[in-house]
């Protein structure tokens, strides 16, 4: 399922039926895409104002930067539903005999790491969304200051489904140092996305932006 192909209708649909793909997830990199977009938008509402003249440059590559990493956060929502279907495929091999039973055993753990791979990259997008946020919050047209921190408020959601979505999948993972590694990437990742949008609102309530 190509998230970027569909309308908006299509995917809030396809999300409410009784389907569980796509989930939470996909939701998530759709919603951090969002984020990407309003940085952009700040960004390109700066370009070519006489008052922000000196921070073109840093625009310019902000609306770069944003451009990619949205493509990137579409295709993590297709990547996440695959990731969840292929999991449910390996629920259904058979398990009757200690053989089946290894081998079954030994693809849950393959596709848990898959299912675990894509959020974790999602937090790691949020954290260079949330990091542009910044930038055009502090440097950006003021007048586009709410849509600033619209994007840093949807930062915050999409990475508590990142987190949320590894953590839950980690309690399955039988690798521990794997799962040691995860667990302190998360909680680095999350000390700089809050850090980012702590700064955010900071600076938006001590220069009364809002």
């Amino acid at each position: 399922m190509d998230v970027s192909k569909m309308t908006v209708k299509e995917f809030v649909d396809e999300v409410a039926s009784k389907s569980p793909a796509p989930g939470g997830g996909a939701v998530g990199a759709v919603v951090a895409s969002l984020a990407a977009a309003l940085s952009e938008m700040v960004a390109n509402l700066t370009l070519g104002k006489k008052k922000y003249q000196e921070w073109e440059g840093e625009m310019e590559r902000v609306i770069e930067t944003m451009e990619n990493i949205r493509e990137e956060l579409c295709d993590l929502a297709r990547k996440d539903i695959e990731a969840f279907n292929k999991f449910m495929e390996v629920l259904k091999l058979p398990k009757e005999t200690e053989e089946q039973k290894k081998i079954r055993a030994e693809k849950m753990q393959e596709a848990l790491k898959e299912a675990i791979d894509v959020p974790y990259e999602l937090a790691r997008k949020v954290r260079d969304v949330i990091k542009n946020a910044e930038i055009v919050t502090e440097f950006g047209n003021k007048n586009a200051v709410s849509d600033a921190l619209s994007s840093a408020e949807l930062c915050r959601a999409a990475f508590e489904i990142a987190k949320a979505n590894v953590m839950i999948n980690l309690r399955s993972m039988k690798d521990e140092e794997l799962k040691k590694y995860y667990l302190q990437e998360i909680d680095e990742l999350e000390k700089q996305v809050y850090g980012s949008y702590s700064r955010i609102k900071e600076m938006i309530e001590k220069n009364g932006w809002l």
